[in-house]
């Protein structure tokens, strides 16, 4: 087989965490809404009336408990110890193990209690994946598609987001439909747990464990034997030389060039979640609904827009680069969401019991307009190519650490749109996108700073932010000079 064609199918394969990660996200807003569920975990006594709402701090915690999770176990020395010690491959093995623990407590709630000790550990696992999913595929990439292959853990999760509102579509008006709907999720959990085993590791993971012949042995399955011999040269002398440096500290990771690093990776994965995209993935029901839309209807064809709006990432990641996506991703976002908190402020109306009406058909369909216009903008910038920046941009010494706190500060982020959006929503409606709008901002003068880092070897990525930092800039090996050439093509 075609190295690159495997290299494919192996991003493929361990992008199954990152479905896991969709299915938890698409299934959980239209059960909230659920009768049955009402009636067998939130025990609400007039559950048969679709008026009738789980309030809004126990609603916002449900979905929030998940990010609870996910911050534990991507806390840096909790997923940094499993992406060193365990590695990259036996990570993803761990990770789709304590996922279908997850779903077996939420298949079988009783109680609100219940299912939020369910979603706490399939957090546990999402935590974990998220961490180590986009770092195997981006360590085991060839340079020149490795934004596209980083990029399909974002489209596997908007995948599983969409077939969560597809199964929600069928499943969960019926009486347990919600219990089925999160069963048939573990199907593809338990196929990455059987299948994982049979993937090669990571080669980075295993020149850190002193295994270089294992290491070539897992390139030349996914590189030409020239490449191969040539990559795993340039990762030993970047191995050796983080040996003389030794083992990097936690305070040394918040100092000096590794701060400035990591800085920009935590800025990215904060701003990700801040823009507000999952607000619409967890909420959008409730707010078509408000604008007296059919809120499945309309959440499943936002989910819809959200998968195919993913595929320009893996078709210009590598080919117009990563800075450019980024960019025009967030100039969409603030008009999306400028015009949603405009229209939204003048004509949807509050209810003395919460809920909101439009009092215009048209500003309805404007503000749908603008809400697919602001996923289809995430959808191919700021939801990819913030997982192929943060996966590439550290260098291999304290990869596993910076990576495990960027995906913290993700998680940070998700819990906190999950657990403020309906509040939010619930005090000043649509105006929330302002907030939103403000983030999405912040995300565009980012965009505009970041250096451009496609076809550049992992091992020579320290030059590009050197370069963009105002740090001196040396060679790293034979690489380099050819590496210089090529950032001069970019800046030209």
């Amino acid at each position: 087989m075609n190295p690159s064609l495997r290299a494919t199918g192996i991003a493929i394969l361990s992008a199954l965490g990152a479905l896991l990660f969709g299915l938890d996200i698409g299934y959980i807003a239209p059960i909230l809404e659920c009768a049955s569920f009402k009636r067998d975990v939130a025990h609400l006594a007039d559950w048969q009336n679709p008026g009738v709402r789980i309030d809004d701090y126990t609603a916002g915690f449900i979905v929030g408990i998940f990010s609870i999770g996910c911050i534990v176990s991507s806390l840096p020395p909790v997923s940094a110890y499993f992406l060193n010690v365990w590695g990259r491959r036996s990570s993803i093995i761990l990770g789709s193990a304590v996922f279908l623990l997850g779903s077996l407590l939420q298949v079988f709630a009783w109680s609100i209690v219940t299912i939020l000790c369910g979603r706490f550990v399939s957090g546990l696992s999402i935590g974990l994946l998220s961490a180590v999913v986009s770092l195997y595929q981006s360590e085991l990439a060839p340079p020149a598609l490795r934004g596209r292959l980083t990029s399909m853990y974002q489209l596997m999760l908007t995948l599983g987001i969409l077939l969560a509102a597809f199964v929600d579509h069928e499943l969960v008006h019926l009486d347990h439909g919600w219990r089925a709907a999160i069963a048939l999720q573990m199907a593809p959990a338990l196929a990455l747990l059987l299948a994982m085993p049979w993937m090669p590791r990571s080669p980075r993971w295993l020149v850190q464990q002193d295994r270089v012949d294992e290491a070539l042995a897992a390139l030349k399955l996914v590189r030409e034997e020239p490449a191969a011999e040539a990559e795993l040269a340039e990762i030993v002398a970047s191995h050796r030389k983080a040996k003389v440096l030794g083992e990097s500290s936690w305070k040394e990771l918040c100092q000096g060039r590794t701060g400035h690093l990591l800085l920009v990776g935590v800025a990215l994965q904060m701003l990700q979640q801040l823009v507000g995209m999952n607000a619409l993935m967890y909420f959008g029901p409730r707010m078509f609904a408000d604008i007296g839309m059919n809120p499945t209807l309309f959440q499943t064809l936002s989910n819809l827009v959200n998968f195919l709006a993913t595929f320009p990432a893996l078709l210009f990641a590598d080919q117009y680069g990563r800075c450019s996506l980024l960019w025009w991703s967030a100039a969409g976002m603030v008009v999306a969401c400028s015009t949603i908190s405009s229209v939204g402020g003048r004509f949807v109306l509050a209810n003395s019991d919460g809920t909101y009406t439009s009092t215009s058909g048209t500003a309805s369909y404007v503000i749908v307009a603008m809400m697919f216009l602001f996923v289809i903008n995430f959808a191919y910038g700021w939801g990819p190519i913030v997982w192929v920046y943060t996966s590439e941009m550290f260098p291999l010494r304290c990869r596993s650490q910076c990576v495990a706190a960027t995906t913290c500060a993700n998680w940070v982020g998700n819990f906190l749109v999950a657990q403020c959006t309906p509040v939010l929503l619930g005090h000043v409606g649509f105006l929330t996108f302002y907030i939103y709008g403000a983030f999405a901002f912040l995300a565009l003068l980012l965009a505009r700073w970041l250096p451009e880092t496609r076809g550049v070897p992992l091992e020579q990525m320290d030059r590009v932010f050197d370069d963009k930092l105002g740090l001196p800039c040396k060679s790293h090996g034979p690489l380099g000079e050819a590496l210089l050439s090529h950032l001069k093509q970019l800046e030209a």
